[in-house]
Protein backbone atom coordinates (compact mmCIF):
# COMPACT_ATOMS: atom_id res chain seq x y z
CA UNK A 1 0.00 0.00 0.00
CA UNK A 2 1.41 3.52 -0.79
CA UNK A 3 2.00 6.05 1.47
CA UNK A 4 0.82 8.97 -1.26
CA UNK A 5 -1.85 10.85 -0.29
CA UNK A 6 -3.79 9.93 -3.72
CA UNK A 7 -3.33 5.96 -2.89
CA UNK A 8 -4.31 6.56 0.27
CA UNK A 9 -7.63 7.96 -0.64
CA UNK A 10 -8.06 5.24 -3.00
CA UNK A 11 -7.68 2.25 -0.84
CA UNK A 12 -10.15 3.79 1.91
CA UNK A 13 -12.62 4.16 -1.58
CA UNK A 14 -11.94 0.41 -2.26
CA UNK A 15 -12.15 -0.56 1.65
CA UNK A 16 -15.49 1.14 2.06
CA UNK A 17 -17.28 -0.28 -1.33
CA UNK A 18 -15.08 -3.52 -0.82
CA UNK A 19 -18.70 -5.65 -0.49
CA UNK A 20 -19.48 -4.76 -4.25
CA UNK A 21 -16.36 -4.63 -6.10
CA UNK A 22 -14.33 -7.32 -4.92
CA UNK A 23 -17.00 -9.74 -5.40
CA UNK A 24 -15.55 -11.86 -8.21
CA UNK A 25 -12.18 -11.69 -6.98
CA UNK A 26 -12.45 -12.56 -3.39
CA UNK A 27 -15.29 -15.25 -3.52
CA UNK A 28 -14.73 -17.77 -0.61
CA UNK A 29 -13.90 -20.27 -3.11
CA UNK A 30 -11.12 -18.63 -4.34
CA UNK A 31 -9.95 -17.24 -1.09
CA UNK A 32 -10.31 -21.26 0.22
CA UNK A 33 -8.40 -22.43 -2.71
CA UNK A 34 -5.27 -20.74 -1.91
CA UNK A 35 -5.38 -21.13 1.43
CA UNK A 36 -4.88 -24.87 0.59
CA UNK A 37 -1.86 -24.16 -1.22
CA UNK A 38 0.12 -23.10 2.06
CA UNK A 39 -0.87 -24.41 5.93
CA UNK A 40 1.47 -22.34 8.09
CA UNK A 41 3.11 -19.15 7.37
CA UNK A 42 6.92 -19.43 8.25
CA UNK A 43 7.83 -15.27 8.64
CA UNK A 44 8.67 -15.44 11.95
CA UNK A 45 10.29 -11.88 12.16
CA UNK A 46 7.64 -10.05 10.61
CA UNK A 47 6.39 -8.69 13.35
CA UNK A 48 8.85 -7.28 15.70
CA UNK A 49 8.91 -3.61 16.55
CA UNK A 50 5.10 -4.27 16.42
CA UNK A 51 4.65 -6.19 19.34
CA UNK A 52 3.59 -4.82 22.63
CA UNK A 53 5.96 -7.02 24.28
CA UNK A 54 8.71 -9.23 23.74
CA UNK A 55 7.60 -12.25 21.63
CA UNK A 56 10.33 -14.59 24.07
CA UNK A 57 7.21 -13.98 26.77
CA UNK A 58 4.93 -16.45 25.00
CA UNK A 59 2.92 -18.88 26.42
CA UNK A 60 1.79 -22.16 26.08
CA UNK A 61 -1.89 -23.64 26.03
CA UNK A 62 -2.75 -25.97 28.64
CA UNK A 63 -5.20 -28.83 28.66
CA UNK A 64 -8.53 -28.09 29.20
CA UNK A 65 -9.38 -29.48 32.52
CA UNK A 66 -11.41 -26.74 33.84
CA UNK A 67 -14.28 -26.26 31.59
CA UNK A 68 -17.17 -26.34 34.15
CA UNK A 69 -18.55 -23.44 35.05
CA UNK A 70 -21.11 -21.84 37.02
CA UNK A 71 -23.20 -20.14 35.08
CA UNK A 72 -25.28 -18.40 37.90
CA UNK A 73 -22.06 -16.62 39.06
CA UNK A 74 -21.94 -14.44 35.96
CA UNK A 75 -25.03 -13.91 35.43
CA UNK A 76 -26.03 -12.48 39.25
CA UNK A 77 -23.44 -9.64 38.31
CA UNK A 78 -24.69 -6.53 37.98
CA UNK A 79 -24.94 -5.87 34.01
CA UNK A 80 -27.67 -5.20 31.29
CA UNK A 81 -30.29 -7.91 29.71
CA UNK A 82 -27.48 -9.28 27.72
CA UNK A 83 -25.06 -9.81 29.52
CA UNK A 84 -22.46 -8.41 26.85
CA UNK A 85 -21.96 -4.06 28.45
CA UNK A 86 -22.11 -4.51 32.29
CA UNK A 87 -22.70 -1.33 33.92
CA UNK A 88 -20.10 -0.38 36.28
CA UNK A 89 -20.04 -2.36 38.96
CA UNK A 90 -18.25 -2.01 42.35
CA UNK A 91 -14.98 -3.68 40.24
CA UNK A 92 -15.54 -3.42 36.41
CA UNK A 93 -14.54 -6.99 35.54
CA UNK A 94 -16.40 -9.19 33.41
CA UNK A 95 -16.34 -12.74 34.86
CA UNK A 96 -18.02 -15.21 31.74
CA UNK A 97 -16.77 -18.37 30.26
CA UNK A 98 -17.85 -17.10 26.79
CA UNK A 99 -16.56 -13.71 25.22
CA UNK A 100 -19.06 -10.45 23.96
CA UNK A 101 -21.81 -12.60 21.55
CA UNK A 102 -20.75 -9.73 18.99
CA UNK A 103 -18.00 -12.21 18.22
CA UNK A 104 -20.56 -14.88 17.16
CA UNK A 105 -21.38 -12.49 14.47
CA UNK A 106 -18.25 -11.34 13.47
CA UNK A 107 -19.03 -7.79 13.86
CA UNK A 108 -14.98 -6.05 14.65
CA UNK A 109 -16.65 -2.46 15.25
CA UNK A 110 -14.92 -1.37 12.44
CA UNK A 111 -18.30 -0.25 10.79
CA UNK A 112 -17.57 -1.62 7.51
CA UNK A 113 -19.35 -4.28 5.91
CA UNK A 114 -19.73 -7.32 7.76
CA UNK A 115 -19.12 -9.86 5.10
CA UNK A 116 -16.51 -12.48 4.31
CA UNK A 117 -14.89 -10.34 1.52
CA UNK A 118 -14.52 -6.96 3.50
CA UNK A 119 -13.44 -8.78 6.71
CA UNK A 120 -10.52 -10.76 4.22
CA UNK A 121 -9.52 -7.18 2.99
CA UNK A 122 -10.01 -5.30 5.81
CA UNK A 123 -7.30 -8.60 6.96
CA UNK A 124 -5.37 -8.03 3.85
CA UNK A 125 -5.00 -4.32 3.98
CA UNK A 126 -4.26 -4.15 8.16
CA UNK A 127 -2.04 -7.11 7.61
CA UNK A 128 0.51 -4.64 5.04
CA UNK A 129 0.66 -1.92 7.78
CA UNK A 130 2.64 -4.87 9.66
CA UNK A 131 4.50 -5.41 6.41
CA UNK A 132 3.35 -8.73 6.06
CA UNK A 133 2.36 -10.32 2.45
CA UNK A 134 -0.90 -11.82 0.87
CA UNK A 135 0.21 -15.16 1.65
CA UNK A 136 0.13 -14.15 5.62
CA UNK A 137 -3.36 -13.31 5.51
CA UNK A 138 -5.21 -16.45 4.08
CA UNK A 139 -7.01 -18.53 6.21
CA UNK A 140 -5.20 -21.46 6.78
CA UNK A 141 -8.03 -24.79 7.15
CA UNK A 142 -8.26 -27.39 10.44
CA UNK A 143 -8.52 -24.13 13.10
CA UNK A 144 -4.69 -23.68 12.32
CA UNK A 145 -3.50 -19.67 12.79
CA UNK A 146 -0.84 -18.30 10.59
CA UNK A 147 2.56 -17.47 12.72
CA UNK A 148 1.99 -14.10 12.94
CA UNK A 149 -1.26 -14.29 14.30
CA UNK A 150 -0.29 -16.42 17.24
CA UNK A 151 2.89 -14.07 17.66
CA UNK A 152 -0.05 -11.06 17.93
CA UNK A 153 -2.06 -12.62 20.12
CA UNK A 154 0.33 -14.35 22.71
CA UNK A 155 2.04 -10.39 22.94
CA UNK A 156 -1.26 -9.32 23.75
CA UNK A 157 -1.96 -11.78 26.58
CA UNK A 158 1.08 -10.86 28.07
CA UNK A 159 0.86 -6.85 27.49
CA UNK A 160 -3.14 -7.41 29.22
CA UNK A 161 -1.28 -8.75 32.43
CA UNK A 162 1.40 -6.05 32.58
CA UNK A 163 -1.20 -3.53 32.08
CA UNK A 164 -3.21 -4.62 34.69
CA UNK A 165 -0.35 -5.45 37.13
CA UNK A 166 0.88 -1.72 36.42
CA UNK A 167 -2.55 -0.32 37.21
CA UNK A 168 -3.79 -2.28 40.20
CA UNK A 169 -0.29 -1.39 41.57
CA UNK A 170 -0.91 2.09 41.03
CA UNK A 171 -4.40 2.10 42.50
CA UNK A 172 -3.61 0.13 45.44
CA UNK A 173 0.17 0.91 46.02
CA UNK A 174 2.84 -1.93 45.94
CA UNK A 175 1.12 -2.90 49.38
CA UNK A 176 -2.03 -3.59 48.28
CA UNK A 177 -1.94 -7.53 47.39
CA UNK A 178 -0.57 -7.17 43.69
CA UNK A 179 2.13 -10.47 42.84
CA UNK A 180 2.57 -11.21 39.45
CA UNK A 181 4.33 -14.42 37.95
CA UNK A 182 6.71 -13.99 34.91
CA UNK A 183 7.05 -17.27 34.31
CA UNK A 184 3.13 -18.31 34.06
CA UNK A 185 2.40 -14.65 33.15
CA UNK A 186 -0.09 -14.42 36.06
CA UNK A 187 -1.56 -12.29 38.03
CA UNK A 188 -3.06 -12.25 41.38
CA UNK A 189 -4.86 -8.88 43.73
CA UNK A 190 -5.71 -9.14 46.91
CA UNK A 191 -7.25 -5.49 48.13
CA UNK A 192 -9.68 -3.59 49.83
CA UNK A 193 -12.21 -0.99 48.44
CA UNK A 194 -13.80 1.60 49.44
CA UNK A 195 -16.96 2.28 48.18
CA UNK A 196 -17.74 5.33 49.95
CA UNK A 197 -15.64 7.05 47.61
CA UNK A 198 -17.24 5.43 44.53
CA UNK A 199 -18.31 8.42 42.00
CA UNK A 200 -21.17 7.02 40.28
CA UNK A 201 -21.30 9.40 37.77
CA UNK A 202 -19.03 6.78 36.08
CA UNK A 203 -21.27 4.44 34.77
CA UNK A 204 -21.15 7.22 31.61
CA UNK A 205 -17.94 6.69 30.09
CA UNK A 206 -17.66 10.11 28.45
CA UNK A 207 -14.20 11.71 29.79
CA UNK A 208 -16.33 14.92 31.22
CA UNK A 209 -18.16 12.78 33.42
CA UNK A 210 -15.54 11.36 35.68
CA UNK A 211 -14.78 13.53 38.99
CA UNK A 212 -11.51 13.72 40.41
CA UNK A 213 -10.49 12.17 43.51
CA UNK A 214 -7.27 10.85 44.78
CA UNK A 215 -6.48 8.34 42.50
CA UNK A 216 -7.04 10.01 39.29
CA UNK A 217 -3.95 12.36 39.70
CA UNK A 218 -2.17 8.88 40.34
CA UNK A 219 -3.05 7.00 37.01
CA UNK A 220 -2.94 10.65 35.04
CA UNK A 221 0.74 10.71 36.14
CA UNK A 222 1.76 7.34 35.81
CA UNK A 223 3.15 8.41 32.51
CA UNK A 224 4.21 4.17 31.82
CA UNK A 225 0.47 3.16 32.35
CA UNK A 226 -0.58 5.51 29.80
CA UNK A 227 1.62 4.23 27.04
CA UNK A 228 -0.31 1.03 27.98
CA UNK A 229 -3.74 1.76 28.40
CA UNK A 230 -6.04 4.15 27.03
CA UNK A 231 -7.30 7.29 29.09
CA UNK A 232 -10.74 6.23 28.51
CA UNK A 233 -10.20 2.99 29.87
CA UNK A 234 -8.31 4.20 33.10
CA UNK A 235 -11.05 6.08 33.88
CA UNK A 236 -13.29 3.18 34.41
CA UNK A 237 -10.92 2.32 37.34
CA UNK A 238 -10.09 5.51 38.77
CA UNK A 239 -13.00 5.35 41.25
CA UNK A 240 -11.32 2.87 43.35
CA UNK A 241 -9.89 3.17 46.29
CA UNK A 242 -7.42 1.00 48.95
CA UNK A 243 -8.36 1.77 52.40
CA UNK A 244 -5.12 0.96 54.03
CA UNK A 245 -4.73 4.64 55.28
CA UNK A 246 -8.09 5.32 55.70
CA UNK A 247 -9.03 6.15 59.25
CA UNK A 248 -10.31 2.83 60.98
CA UNK A 249 -13.24 4.65 63.89
CA UNK A 250 -15.32 5.38 60.63
CA UNK A 251 -18.68 3.58 61.19
CA UNK A 252 -20.03 4.68 57.71
CA UNK A 253 -17.69 2.91 55.31
CA UNK A 254 -18.56 0.81 52.91
CA UNK A 255 -15.62 -1.50 52.48
CA UNK A 256 -15.49 -4.59 50.20
CA UNK A 257 -12.93 -7.22 49.81
CA UNK A 258 -11.35 -7.73 46.12
CA UNK A 259 -9.82 -10.84 45.10
CA UNK A 260 -8.40 -11.73 41.54
CA UNK A 261 -6.16 -13.81 39.88
CA UNK A 262 -5.69 -14.56 36.58
CA UNK A 263 -3.48 -17.41 34.66
CA UNK A 264 -3.55 -17.06 30.63
CA UNK A 265 -3.93 -21.01 29.35
CA UNK A 266 -4.42 -19.49 25.19
CA UNK A 267 -4.52 -16.30 23.39
CA UNK A 268 -6.13 -16.11 19.79
CA UNK A 269 -6.75 -13.72 17.24
CA UNK A 270 -9.88 -12.46 16.41
CA UNK A 271 -10.19 -8.88 14.21
CA UNK A 272 -7.81 -6.57 12.81
CA UNK A 273 -8.58 -4.25 10.67
CA UNK A 274 -6.68 -0.58 9.53
CA UNK A 275 -8.09 2.96 9.45
CA UNK A 276 -6.47 5.10 7.04
CA UNK A 277 -5.84 8.60 7.97
CA UNK A 278 -7.57 9.05 11.43
CA UNK A 279 -5.94 8.30 14.61
CA UNK A 280 -7.43 8.53 18.42
CA UNK A 281 -4.75 11.93 18.48
CA UNK A 282 -6.32 13.52 15.23
CA UNK A 283 -9.91 13.06 16.83
CA UNK A 284 -8.89 14.47 20.30
CA UNK A 285 -7.70 17.98 18.96
CA UNK A 286 -10.54 17.66 15.90
CA UNK A 287 -13.86 16.25 17.45
CA UNK A 288 -15.80 16.70 14.70
CA UNK A 289 -13.92 13.74 12.78
CA UNK A 290 -14.99 11.59 15.15
CA UNK A 291 -16.81 8.50 13.34
CA UNK A 292 -15.46 10.23 10.05
CA UNK A 293 -14.21 6.70 8.81
CA UNK A 294 -17.43 5.29 9.32
CA UNK A 295 -19.32 8.26 7.18
CA UNK A 296 -18.19 7.24 4.57
CA UNK A 297 -19.50 3.49 4.91
CA UNK A 298 -22.75 5.61 5.42
CA UNK A 299 -22.78 7.64 1.85
CA UNK A 300 -21.52 4.45 0.04
CA UNK A 301 -24.56 2.67 1.18
CA UNK A 302 -27.15 5.32 0.28
CA UNK A 303 -25.57 6.43 -2.73
CA UNK A 304 -23.97 4.09 -4.29
CA UNK A 305 -21.44 6.09 -5.97
CA UNK A 306 -18.07 6.02 -6.45
CA UNK A 307 -17.63 9.03 -6.99
CA UNK A 308 -19.80 10.63 -3.85
CA UNK A 309 -17.06 8.19 -1.61
CA UNK A 310 -13.80 9.47 -3.47
CA UNK A 311 -15.40 13.04 -3.12
CA UNK A 312 -16.05 12.84 0.71
CA UNK A 313 -12.58 10.55 1.34
CA UNK A 314 -10.89 13.71 -0.25
CA UNK A 315 -12.66 16.04 1.73
CA UNK A 316 -11.40 13.88 4.45
CA UNK A 317 -8.12 13.62 3.65
CA UNK A 318 -7.88 17.35 3.24
CA UNK A 319 -9.39 18.00 7.20
CA UNK A 320 -6.87 15.60 8.24
CA UNK A 321 -3.63 17.12 6.09
CA UNK A 322 -3.06 15.36 2.60
CA UNK A 323 0.63 15.26 3.63
CA UNK A 324 0.14 12.35 6.60
CA UNK A 325 0.55 9.40 6.33
CA UNK A 326 -0.36 8.18 9.66
CA UNK A 327 -3.01 5.07 10.05
CA UNK A 328 -4.41 3.06 12.93
CA UNK A 329 -4.59 -0.61 12.82
CA UNK A 330 -7.04 -1.93 15.85
CA UNK A 331 -6.91 -5.27 16.64
CA UNK A 332 -8.90 -8.01 18.90
CA UNK A 333 -7.87 -10.98 20.53
CA UNK A 334 -9.48 -13.65 23.19
CA UNK A 335 -7.34 -14.66 25.85
CA UNK A 336 -9.09 -17.95 27.82
CA UNK A 337 -7.90 -17.76 31.44
CA UNK A 338 -7.94 -19.52 34.61
CA UNK A 339 -9.54 -17.26 37.25
CA UNK A 340 -10.71 -16.38 40.51
CA UNK A 341 -12.60 -13.21 40.95
CA UNK A 342 -14.86 -12.34 44.16
CA UNK A 343 -15.58 -9.04 45.51
CA UNK A 344 -17.74 -9.26 48.98
CA UNK A 345 -18.80 -6.81 51.15
CA UNK A 346 -16.75 -7.14 54.52
CA UNK A 347 -19.52 -5.87 56.77
CA UNK A 348 -22.70 -8.43 55.82
CA UNK A 349 -19.98 -11.23 54.05
CA UNK A 350 -22.30 -11.29 50.95
CA UNK A 351 -20.15 -12.15 47.93
CA UNK A 352 -21.60 -9.19 45.40
CA UNK A 353 -19.75 -10.31 42.53
CA UNK A 354 -18.09 -13.61 41.04
CA UNK A 355 -17.71 -16.29 42.73
CA UNK A 356 -18.31 -18.19 46.48
CA UNK A 357 -15.45 -18.68 49.24
CA UNK A 358 -14.33 -22.30 48.38
CA UNK A 359 -14.71 -22.27 44.97
CA UNK A 360 -12.11 -23.62 42.16
CA UNK A 361 -10.81 -21.22 39.40
CA UNK A 362 -12.91 -21.44 36.06
CA UNK A 363 -11.77 -21.27 33.02
CA UNK A 364 -13.16 -17.85 31.58
CA UNK A 365 -12.62 -15.94 28.34
CA UNK A 366 -11.66 -12.36 28.24
CA UNK A 367 -11.52 -10.15 24.75
CA UNK A 368 -9.48 -7.05 24.76
CA UNK A 369 -8.99 -4.69 22.10
CA UNK A 370 -5.82 -3.02 21.02
CA UNK A 371 -4.33 -0.28 19.06
CA UNK A 372 -1.06 1.14 16.75
CA UNK A 373 -0.65 4.19 14.95
CA UNK A 374 1.57 3.48 11.82
CA UNK A 375 3.35 6.57 9.61
CA UNK A 376 5.63 6.10 6.33
CA UNK A 377 9.02 4.28 7.32
CA UNK A 378 12.30 3.75 4.70
CA UNK A 379 11.82 1.78 1.62
CA UNK A 380 8.23 1.69 1.05
CA UNK A 381 7.87 -0.21 4.38
CA UNK A 382 5.17 0.89 7.21
CA UNK A 383 6.60 1.47 10.79
CA UNK A 384 4.83 0.73 13.93
CA UNK A 385 4.74 2.29 17.23
CA UNK A 386 3.20 0.77 20.73
CA UNK A 387 0.39 -1.19 20.97
CA UNK A 388 -1.87 0.13 23.05
CA UNK A 389 -4.74 -1.44 25.17
CA UNK A 390 -8.31 0.37 24.22
CA UNK A 391 -10.50 -1.64 25.82
CA UNK A 392 -11.75 -5.26 27.71
CA UNK A 393 -14.80 -7.18 26.97
CA UNK A 394 -16.53 -4.20 25.61
CA UNK A 395 -16.42 -2.15 29.09
CA UNK A 396 -16.54 1.21 26.55
CA UNK A 397 -17.95 -0.87 23.58
CA UNK A 398 -14.84 -0.65 21.86
CA UNK A 399 -13.82 2.36 22.40
CA UNK A 400 -14.38 3.62 18.72
CA UNK A 401 -13.44 6.95 17.91
CA UNK A 402 -13.36 6.61 13.85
Amino acid sequence: ISSSPEQTIFHLSIITMTSTLLRPILSTANVKRLASLSLRSSSSSCYHAAAATSSSCRHQSLPNNHSVINHRRYSSESSSSNGDHPTIPTFPWRHSPTPPSRLLQNDDYSGMPNNFRARFVRRLIAAKELNLNFWNVLPLPFGYAQEWEEELAGNFSVAFGLAMRELFETLFGDDGGVVYNDDQQSLSLKATLDCNHRDTSSDNTTEESFAKNDNTSIVENNNYLNLMMDQLLLQQYQHLHNNHHLPQNNNHQKMMSIHLSIKPIKAQLQNIFAVPMLTRDIVASKPHLKGGYQRLERVFKETQSYNEVKQKTYELAEEVGLDSAKRTVIAEATITCLEYFQVKDLESGRVVQGMEDGDEEEEVVHLVRFEMVTDRGEDGKREGGNWKLIDVDDLLEGNVFH
